[in-house]
């Protein structure tokens, strides 16, 4: 199969910590693109957040989108400007912070009209304070705002683990929002990534693949968490990294290697023939 697109994760895929990226990744990446491979970011970070691993790749100078918030905005940073974004309504969103704070979990929400500000339902949880240093944002309490009247691109859950199950049930209970593992803290806690209802990297994936007029078993997606299930199952050729869970590795159509030992470098190599 001659592949045309390659849709990567970047957290535990592409990018370890500090956004550090392997020699191997970057130039094996930097070849795909040389060679007219579309290479499509597709993670659940902020657009931001994306720039300085999408300027390493290179991606920009092709012109390529970037997928963001889990699917929730296509981004085109050469021309500044979104393609497609999907948020939760300001209804949907006080009615998250209202269930947030009867089950007392903790609650980051990223801001549609402002990307340098997100809402809190408290300063004190420690998420919530990895979340402000990590992010640079300005947080700003929900309880303290007067006729609350913006969007939300995705929120960040966190607490205690028998609260987080209890605010999941009853989200879902009323909504179809989709809901994601976002990270395992400890065997007490819980983090999770709530996501609008028709949100995710697959529907932003097939919507790319759309535009360029490239099939589906021409696509490639590589990825290790819950977010990155659907994409995998959805592509011609799902890949999941050595270090994803077992499940993520159940629906793939083949495993590579670690996201350490430079996987998405070596499945590229594997399937495009760059020996």
């Amino acid at each position: 199969m001659a592949y045309k697109l390659i849709a990567l994760d970047l957290d535990g895929t592409t990018v370890k910590r500090k956004n550090k990226i392997s020699k191997q990744n970057v130039k094996t990446i930097k070849w795909a693109l040389q060679n007219d491979i579309k290479i499509i970011i597709a993670t659940g970070r902020s657009i931001k957040a994306i720039k300085t691993v999408a300027d390493k790749l290179g991606v920009i100078n092709y012109d390529l989108p970037v997928i963001g918030f889990n699917g929730g905005v296509i981004y085109d940073f050469l021309n500044n400007r979104i393609i497609k974004q999907n948020s939760f309504s300001t209804v949907e969103a006080q009615d998250v912070f209202t269930i947030a704070n009867k089950n007392k979990v903790q609650l980051w929400a990223y801001s549609v009209k402002d990307d340098d500000l997100a809402y809190v339902n408290t300063n004190r949880g420690l998420m919530v304070k990895w979340m402000s240093w990590h992010t640079k944002r300005k947080r700003v309490l929900y309880n303290k705002v007067v006729n609350f009247n913006d969007e939300v691109f995705k929120f960040v859950v966190s607490g205690n683990k028998p609260n987080v199950l209890a605010f999941k049930e009853e989200i879902l209970a009323k909504y179809q929002f989709n809901i994601f593992d976002w990270s395992y803290v400890s065997k007490s806690k819980l983090n999770l990534e709530v996501s609008p209802l028709n949100t995710d990297k697959k529907d932003a994936v097939e919507y790319i693949a759309k535009m360029y007029d490239i099939k589906q078993e021409e696509v490639i997606a590589m990825g290790d968490g819950s977010n990155d299930r659907e994409m995998l199952k959805w592509a011609g050729l799902g890949i999941a990294m050595g270090n994803a869970k077992q499940d993520i590795k159940n629906i793939a159509n083949e495993v590579t290697h670690h996201h350490k030992k430079s996987g998405v470098a070596r499945a590229i190599k594997k399937h495009l023939n760059n020996k």
